[in-house]
């Protein structure tokens, strides 16, 4: 199954310029693993509010790329953040982890078929 849904992405982007669309898209890749890194600094410090900023955050850049698994993914990282819950936590942040992963990989392949 594709981490994107292809129908709502197009959707979404369908009045934007391809160069928009790159420059958004690039965006992402290259904040990716600060991104991440804070989430989990966060969690191995328990700092729950700044978990809960940052997993706000990235579920909203996700929320772009009609992501729904890595976007459900951030939600219950930020909900478990909100409720000070460290329960399940790590096994939420490895599964974003992975997901927001495939969703970089479709990133980049729909990057390099635009500039073919």
């Amino acid at each position: 199954m594709a981490a994107i849904d292809w129908e709502q992405f197009n959707d979404n982007f369908q009045y934007y310029d391809n160069e928009i669309i790159k420059e958004v898209i690039y965006i992402f890749i290259n904040e990716y693993d600060s991104r991440i890194s804070n989430l989990q600094k966060d969690i191995e410090k328990k700092d729950y509010e700044n978990l809960s900023f940052h997993a706000h955050s990235f579920k909203s850049v996700i929320g772009n790329y009609m992501a729904p698994a890595a976007y459900e993914f951030a939600r219950k990282l930020e909900e478990s953040a909100k409720n000070n819950s460290e329960e399940g936590i790590n096994e939420i942040f490895a599964e974003l982890k992975s997901s927001t992963e495939e969703l970089l990989f479709e990133l980049k392949n729909y990057l390099q078929n635009l500039e073919k």
